[in-house]
């Protein structure tokens, strides 16, 4: 629900193109199969992270960017009542089965929407605030929809290990997906400092921890990287970072059995309200 500064706010957001730009968006064809990868590979590190938090029975949640809305059903089971439940997202359309089933689905701007002091037990957000240049100003709101008790779950993709990949064609072709997407604000470095954004903040009981996963050619892991990386093809090329006969050989890798590396890892960080 809108709160009373959310035409200055939004002002300040069509103002600001590289912050109003998300590029990762369901409008590609592709874009819910690789957000359905996305989940099957992390949804562990954020259900553990979320467990470590505190979720129970009752726990009001919040998931910021709920993307095909696979934590947020998870939670409403933790939770024991989908009602407790509320799942965001800048584009919804991929929501839809969780509102059939009782969560309250909401399109909602971090940077512009409020919820009511004191709203949630747990907020969750992965793959969200690496993608917004103000991320610091988002975590400062997110703190006063908080209960008292309540915790904030943030899960981010760090672009190590892959830079010091000995491949040149897998190498050359992540640095690319990292270079193309910090254009439009993307930070790929900030949750290599979790989970210093909620120690600085005053946050209790704070925890992190980290996956990294082994990639192999034809892999469902591979075949998310694969389709992050068709998904800005066209941006990549324009950019001239890389050029289509280069993508064609890191797709060609990323299929490829006999291809071993590592993939980008993800890092939760969590912590109580601060007193």
């Amino acid at each position: 629900m809108p709160s009373s500064d959310s035409k200055r706010r939004e002002d300040e957001s069509n103002a600001d193109p590289v912050r109003s730009e998300y590029v990762l968006t369901k409008d590609w064809a592709g874009e819910h199969e690789r957000l359905q990868l996305l989940e099957a590979t992390f949804d562990p590190l954020s259900m553990d992270a979320i467990r470590a938090a505190g979720i129970k029975r009752g726990s009001r949640c919040l998931e910021i960017g709920a993307g095909a809305g696979s934590i947020a059903r998870w939670c409403a089971e933790q939770a024991g009542d989908p009602s407790l439940v509320c799942a965001t997202d800048m584009d919804t359309r991929l929501l839809t089965a969780l509102s059939a089933d009782g969560l309250t689905v909401l399109q909602h701007d971090v940077l512009v929407d409020d919820f009511p002091p004191g709203s949630f037990d747990i907020v969750h957000a992965r793959a969200v605030l690496e993608h917004i240049p103000a991320r610091e100003d988002a975590i400062d709101r997110i703190v006063d929809w908080l209960t008292p008790d309540g915790a904030l779950v943030l899960v981010d993709c760090v672009s190590f290990p892959v830079f010091s990949s000995p491949n040149e064609v897998y190498r050359d072709a992540m640095r690319a997906w990292v270079e193309v997407l910090a254009i439009t604000g993307t930070d790929y470095d900030w949750g290599r400092t979790f989970p210093e954004p909620l120690r600085r903040r005053g946050y209790r009981d704070v925890g992190a921890a980290a996956t990294a996963h082994v990639l192999r050619g034809g892999s469902p892991v591979a075949r998310f990287w694969s389709l992050t990386l068709e998904s800005l093809r066209h941006r990549i090329v324009e950019a001239g970072l890389l050029s289509e006969v280069a993508l064609d050989e890191a797709q060609r890798l990323l299929a490829d059995p006999e291809f071993w590396d590592f993939a980008p890892a993800f890092v939760a960080a969590w912590g109580r309200r601060p007193a």
